[in-house]
């Protein structure tokens, strides 16, 4: 047998690669869990030890430790839920909170702006002022705020399109 006489067989249609590959959910809820202790331990832990510190020195300190934690503990929760929530229509609108949260922490702090270190003694003072610096770094949760706003339209006019983005194959 020739083979030019062997029939020739039609090749199989090309299969459409996904253009994204969405982690499954119970990983993307490890590794939040996973940054969500990190986070602590940095943005949390460690502040709230340096306060303690400086407060059994018996200086006062500028917030309160309840404060720093309670506000440490729902961003950082917030931050948590909206990486698990990335891949769904929740992902914008939670990127807003988290944001809108954000400001009104840094809001918080421009109000306990000047903070006045009375030294030992009571003889002298000096006060720091740093409620510029707090207002110029609030530009950073009304621009994420802004991002989330344009996301959620973004998500709401066409479904999906930002996944690929977000999680290429």
């Amino acid at each position: 047998m020739s083979a030019a006489a062997v029939p020739a067989r039609a090749a199989p249609p090309p299969q459409e690669a996904p253009a994204y590959r969405i982690p499954s959910l119970t990983y993307r809820i490890l590794v939040a869990a996973f940054r969500l202790i990190l986070s602590f331990v940095l943005f949390v832990g460690l502040p709230v030890a340096l306060l303690a510190y400086v407060h059994s020195r018996g200086l006062a300190i500028p917030i309160s430790i309840a404060a720093v934690t309670t506000w440490g503990v729902v961003l950082l929760s917030l931050s948590a839920a909206r990486y698990v929530l990335k891949p769904t229509v929740a992902y914008g609108p939670l990127s807003i909170l988290v944001s809108a949260v954000f400001f009104a922490y840094l809001y918080y702090l421009v109000t306990l702006s000047p903070y006045r270190f009375v030294f030992p003694g009571g003889g002298a003072s000096v006060a720091a002022g740093y409620s510029m610096f707090l207002e110029i770094l609030m530009i950073v949760p009304v621009v994420e705020i802004i991002a989330g706003i344009l996301t959620t339209i973004e998500d709401f006019a066409s479904p999906g399109e930002r996944l690929p983005f977000d999680y290429p194959a």
